[in-house]
């Protein structure tokens, strides 16, 4: 399972693909950035 961070809230979200949006300040998925 990969670690997807909201670059606009810093929301972590645990998953293998990034959410469509994020559920705390609803950026897009392309917000969204792998946590190594």
């Amino acid at each position: 399972m990969n670690k997807w961070k909201c670059t606009v809230c810093g929301y972590i979200y645990e998953g293998d693909e990034p959410p469509e949006k994020c559920p705390v300040c609803n950026a897009s998925k392309e917000k969204f950035e792998e946590v190594k």
